[in-house]
Order: structure tokens, then sequence, then C-alpha cells
């Protein structure tokens, strides 16, 4: 199913750019970066410290968690949605924005429900759920719209995306039908809850708005310097880039990462660190097998897009593809730096990779186009990815040292 979900969303950029335009292809990037980025913006890192307690908690508990921090979510939607309605109203703002809102609710409230159903030990039904909202309405749009026409625009691609979010989250709801929600409504709602959850998960809030920035952000500076047709351009480059951070993500890092936090546990520094040497190796691989697989691919398919200025940038493209590799290297280093539990130094270098990245695109666009958001994310993450190395392995004599000291 994730697989699909990857192939989906692909192949919906592939329609965008070859049966709407280019612009729209951009303007649906930054959508989607807009549908990524506001939901760690508006949980406040609370998610992370109730879904890792969910794990432990008895389910009335857990339950009495959710109700106050939904409703703290729900409530912040509120405030947003009449003001982006009054924006359109007054402002004459475009009414797509309440249609993404809309899908930046649900797909925050979908996020939770699978972080939620996998720390509960239910993959299947947590799958199924992120299908609903990242492929089923794909797969239903997108022959819809090939057939009929009057389909081919934003609005009817959004509107089919809030759809398969709602059935997400009502697939949630049928699955937690038995839970005591009714019980747990009734009680008083306590507001310091939120307040001591958000300065618990403060440090991780950093870490995780300084993330999802340096994932998304270079779209809007691309908007910014190159306009929305070579946005368009970038995106269709960077979903294929992305495909291969995300299988890498699936087949390699969601299966190192408890292994690296049980050797640490159970063999402290020396064996983290014997196990980070293995694991990185097999990440590199992972990542050249997979984007040279996703590279070819692309160029078969390039000619049905039939969008010439796709093809007029391929050393960007390919300056991408490098870039996200080193990435993927970057997201090993900051994934071994929490399972050694150095959560304070893997934000440090969270936040310098967002700033850095933003300065070299600021820099490298307007002298380079598309080859500058290329080289910008090559040059960020590459150093990013060799200071958090020189993190784990310089530190590493000094604590296996230490700890004789201690034996």
């Amino acid at each position: 199913m994730r697989a699909a979900i990857i192939g989906c969303k692909f192949g919906l950029a592939i329609f965008i750019g070859r049966y709407l335009d280019l612009a729209a292809l951009g303007l649906y990037g930054l959508f989607a970066g807009a549908i990524a980025i506001a939901p760690v913006v508006v949980s406040m890192g609370l998610v992370h410290v109730i879904m890792r307690e969910a794990v432990t908690l008895p389910r009335n508990q857990l339950v009495n968690h959710l109700r106050h921090y939904w409703l703290f979510v729900v409530a912040v939607y509120g405030v947003l949605l009449v003001l982006t309605a009054l924006a359109v109203a007054l402002l004459g703002a475009s009414p797509l924005l309440i249609l993404v809102l809309l899908i930046i609710l649900f797909e925050h409230l979908g996020n939770d429900v699978f972080q939620l159903f996998t720390n509960l030990e239910l993959p299947v039904i947590a799958n199924v759920s992120t299908f609903l909202r990242g492929a089923a309405w794909i797969l239903v749009y997108v022959p819809l719209a090939i057939a009929v026409p009057e389909l081919r625009n934003m609005a009817a691609l959004l509107s089919f995306w809030l759809a398969g979010s709602i059935a997400s989250f009502l697939l949630f709801v049928w699955a937690s039908r038995g839970w005591p929600w009714r019980a747990t409504f009734a009680m008083p709602f306590h507001s310091a809850f939120i307040r001591l959850t958000i300065k618990r998960s403060f440090i991780i809030y950093v870490s995780d708005l300084a993330f999802i920035g340096s994932q998304f952000i270079d779209r809007y500076l691309v908007t910014l310097f190159l306009g929305l047709e070579l946005t368009g351009v970038y995106f269709l480059y960077w979903s294929v880039a992305n495909a291969v951070t995300t299988l890498v993500s699936i087949t390699t890092l969601q299966v190192q990462r408890p292994r690296l936090i049980k050797a640490h546990h159970e063999g402290g520094a020396t064996s983290h660190r014997d196990q980070t040497v293995t694991f990185l190796k097999i990440t590199a691989l992972a990542t050249a097998a997979f984007i040279v697989a996703a590279g070819g691919a692309f160029l078969l398919i390039l000619p049905i897009l039939k969008q010439p200025a796709v093809g007029d940038h391929l050393g960007a493209f390919w300056l991408i593809m490098a870039g996200m590799a080193a990435r993927n290297l970057a997201d090993f280093g900051a994934m071994a730096l929490f399972t050694a539990r150095r959560d304070g130094i893997m934000t440090v270098t969270n936040v310098a990779a967002v700033v850095a990245l933003v300065a070299a695109q600021a820099a490298l666009l307007p002298l380079a186009g598309l080859l500058g958001a290329g080289a910008a994310i090559l040059l960020t993450f590459s150093a990013i990815a060799i200071w958090r190395f020189v993190l784990l392995f310089g530190a590493w004599p000094k604590a296996t040292m230490a700890a004789q000291g201690q034996a």
C-alpha cells in the first residue's frame, strides 16, 4: 500500500503536467507543501508526546489525552477557517483556500491516526487509513478526469482529495467505535494539560519545524524567484527524487530505527556505533539503486508529458536527485543521533539545515535557475550529512573511554 501511494502521487503529478499545465502543477506543489507544513505548526509537538505514551496508557486515559489534543487542534483550525472565509468574502482571496484548509485539517487528523495505530501495533488499519487519503482518491479522480474534461481543474482535484481525507478519518471513527469517547467527552476540559504537554515537547517541536521546513521551503523560494511554471517543473523533478527518499525510508530507515534504539539500550555507544556503520552502508546502497531505477523510469515516461520545458532542465533534475541522495544520508545521520538519545544536537542540525538551505537557494536561484535549486539541495545536505557523521563517529571514542573508565 505504501508503494501504491508513492506511485499514485507521482502519477497525479504526471497527470497534472499532461492534462492541465505546468503552472497548475506548480500551484498543486505549493498547496501540497502547505498541507504538509501546517499540521506540524499547529500540533505544537503535542502529537509526539501523546502518541509515544499511547503504547502504555489504559484506553480511557489515552482517549482523554486525544480529546484534549484534538479539541485544541480543531479550535485552531476553526479560527483559521473563519479568517480564511473572511479573506475570501472581503478581500477577494481564492475560494480554493477554504478547500485547502479543510484538507489540512483532515490530513492533520489522518497523520495523528496513522501514528496512533502504528504505536498500538495495528499496522494494517494504519496503512489502509493512509491509503484512503494518499492513493484511493487519486485512483478514482484521475480516470474520471481523463474521461470528463470538466474535472481537469484544481477545485475538482482538491475536492476529491478532501473526500479521501474524510473517508480516512471515518475509518478511524468506525475502528474506535468501542472506545469510551462519550464518557470522556462528558468530563471537564483541563487546559493545563495542553500547556504542560507543549512545554514537554518544545525541543521536539523546534526540531519538527526545522525538518519540515527543510523539506518544503524550497518550492516557495523557486516560486518567488522563478515563477509558477518553473515551480511545476521543479515539483515534478522533486516528486521523482522524493519517491526515492520515501522508498529508502520505508525499506531501510524504518527497519533500522528500532534496531539502533535496541543496540544503544543494550550495548551502549560501542554497539550503537557498530550498527550505525553497517546500516549507513545499506542506506547508501539502497539510495543509489533507487536513484538509478527512478531516474531511468522518469526518462522513459518523459515523452508522455508532452511538455518540452520538462526536458529542457535535465541537468537540474540530476542535481536534485543527487541532492536528495545527500538528504537520505543526512536523514540517516539524524536518525542515528535520535536513537543515541542526542535530541538536542539533532535539533541544532535540523535548524541549521533549514537556515542553510534557505540561504543557498536565495543565493543560487537568481544566478542559475533550476540548476541553482538542485545545487543548493546538494551542497546543504552534503554538509549536514558530514556534520552529523562527525558528531556520531567523532564522539564515539570519548563515549567509549568514559564507559571504560566507569567500568
